[in-house]
């Protein structure tokens, strides 16, 4: 069993080649928004999601990255303020609109899918969006994963995948 759990584990974990590549990207995408939120009202962004967290699959290496807003932001400044961070930071890539509960920007650059998404910069519990959860989940999941820990959630994820579960978009009603 064990020579199995190795396996998957070799199969699952980025290359060191691929990891540099996404940490290229990373760089170039928050530099970009880095540029772009200095107009606006912004208090910070961070990167989240499972690349964030290390928990990432070579074949689905998506970079979130969360545009954090006051919370005393209107609904409507958060919408089309952070979807025109998204464009303004993104636009050498082609973005496109997508939507969760609101408005996000999604581009491919360099062959990985970067997501820029508001939220709000509020407390535990004090949820104003459904993006909020996520900051806060990404530092939760960090400071708790080892790296063994980070292995098995990369396996898991990959057997998710393969049984065609894995994904929190309506259509799927799966796993993430």
């Amino acid at each position: 069993m064990s020579s199995i759990i190795n396996y998957a584990k070799k199969v699952v974990t980025p290359s060191q080649k691929l990891q540099q590549k996404k940490q290229r990207i990373d760089k170039k995408v928050c530099g970009l928004i880095s540029q772009n939120i200095k107009k606006y009202p912004i208090v910070g962004f961070e990167l989240g999601g499972s690349y964030a967290k290390g928990t990432w699959l070579p074949e689905k290496a998506d970079i979130d990255i969360f545009v954090k807003f006051n919370k005393k932001t209107s609904e409507k400044d958060f919408r089309s303020i952070g979807t025109k961070i998204g464009f303004e930071s993104l636009k050498k890539y082609k973005p496109y609109t997508r939507y969760a509960e609101h408005p996000f920007v999604e581009a491919v650059v360099n062959g990985t899918k970067v997501n820029v998404v508001p939220c709000y910069d509020v407390n535990v519990g004090e949820w104003q969006s459904a993006t909020d959860r996520s900051v806060h989940h990404t530092k939760f999941m960090s400071k708790k994963l080892t790296n063994s820990m980070k292995d098995e959630v990369r396996i898991l994820k990959k057997f998710f995948l393969h049984i065609d579960v894995y994904g929190a978009e309506l259509a799927k009603e799966g796993f993430s």
